[in-house]
């Protein structure tokens, strides 16, 4: 069980980590991988109306980066870690069936378009799902 426990945590790490520095390069300015930052919006915010502001990308990074070492085990196995984990992990579940829409909706952004919602059925969904299962397998001590 180790071994399980031990490659969760890595899948929770790498993701959660990856999607704080994707925030980052985001934060930054670029609009990588789309052309530009209108095709960008239109992929993770759901509509053509903009991006948030960097420093709530900027947030959001951080947010990513820090959960990632919590996935890890980076803030050691107490109590309150163990349970910060599976919080987590059923966040993310809860992002991954409840799907782009209704995220967007709580974040008070406009209803998303068609190209989000590809994504989110095809990526977004199921990565949400991924991760929050490893958080959840992670959280075993």
């Amino acid at each position: 069980m180790a071994r399980v426990t031990g490659i969760a945590r890595l899948v929770g790490w790498a993701g959660l980590t990856g999607a704080g520095v994707l925030h980052a390069i985001w934060a930054s300015g670029s609009s990588w991988p789309e052309k530009n930052s209108k095709r960008l919006s239109k992929a993770v915010v759901g509509s053509a109306k903009g991006l948030p502001d960097a420093d709530a990308t900027w947030g959001v990074a951080a947010a990513a980066v820090a959960g990632g070492a919590i996935a890890a085990g980076g803030l050691g196995e107490g109590r309150a870690v163990v349970g910060l984990r599976r919080l987590m992990g059923l966040g993310l579940l809860t992002r991954a069936a409840v799907g782009g829409d209704a995220a967007l909706a709580a974040l008070g952004l406009p209803e998303p378009g068609k190209r989000f919602r590809e994504l989110d059925r095809r990526w977004y969904r199921p990565l949400f799902g991924v991760l929050g299962i490893a958080l959840l397998i992670g959280a075993k001590k």
